[in-house]
Order: structure tokens, then C-alpha cells, then sequence
């Protein structure tokens, strides 16, 4: 018990450290997004916020050695990057985002922010750290 206590007091201090460089990291994230796109208003997500969960997570979670903290790292931002790219290409195709206020819209708007947000970040931690979890559970 003592065990998770101390690891969910480490994901809240990663995550309030975290805040404190969210402006920085969103603007490197949304310029890098917008590599190669004419127009800015055309990209409707970007999933710099929603990475900030899985930072935590992988830099909370005790036993992980710093490579593998590192390519969990650039791992998940090279993941959302293409993710979010592929997203900006299909929303300029795909033919509800022609139509604003649409149910579709809203829909896979819903389903990209569940997925992105809640369910992919613990998703790549688990990959990523399953092991150190594992023991630290046992």
C-alpha cells in the first residue's frame, strides 16, 4: 500500500511539474505538427496536452532505467505526432468535417479524445513499463 501511495504522490508532482512546461512543449509540438501544412486553421487536434498523462506515468513509475524512460519518451511523441498528422489529413478529407455541427463530427471528435487522452497513454506505459509495474504490484 505504502508502494502505490508513494507512486501516485510521484505521478502528481511529475504532472504539476509537468504544467509548469506545457506552454513550451505545446508550441514545439504544434510547430513541428505544422511542418509542411499551408494553412494553420486546418489542423483541428494536436496531442500535446494528452502526452502530458503519459510523462507522468513513465517518469513516476519506479525500476524503469533511464534508456527505456527515453525511448518511451520519443517513442510516444513520434506516436501522437503521426497520429495527429494523420488526423489533419483526414479531417481535410473526410466529408463530414465540410459540414460543421454534424453528429459525425462530433462523434469522431469524441472518439479521438477518448482515445488519445484516457486510453493511449496508459496503453504506452503498460507497453512500456509492464515489468517495473508487475514487480512493483507483486
Amino acid at each position: 500500500m505504502k508502494k502505490i501511495l508513494l507512486f501516485l504522490a510521484k505521478i502528481l508532482l511529475f504532472s504539476l511539474l509537468m504544467l509548469l512546461a506545457i506552454g513550451w512543449f505545446e508550441g514545439v509540438y504544434r510547430s513541428i505538427l505544422q511542418a509542411g501544412v499551408s494553412d494553420s486553421s486546418t489542423i483541428p487536434f494536436a496531442g500535446s496536452r494528452a502526452i502530458v498523462l503519459f510523462f507522468a506515468l513513465i517518469l513516476a513509475t519506479p525500476g524503469l532505467t533511464v534508456k527505456k524512460r527515453c525511448a518511451g519518451i520519443l517513442a510516444a511523441v513520434l506516436l501522437y505526432l503521426l497520429i495527429d498528422r494523420l488526423m489533419v489529413h483526414l479531417w481535410g478529407v473526410l466529408p463530414y468535417a465540410q459540414k460543421p455541427g454534424a453528429a459525425a463530427q462530433a462523434f469522431y471528435t469524441q472518439v479521438y479524445y477518448m482515445f488519445m487522452r484516457w486510453l493511449l497513454p496508459f496503453l504506452l506505459w503498460l507497453l512500456m513499463a509492464f515489468r517495473e509495474v508487475e514487480e512493483s504490484l507483486a
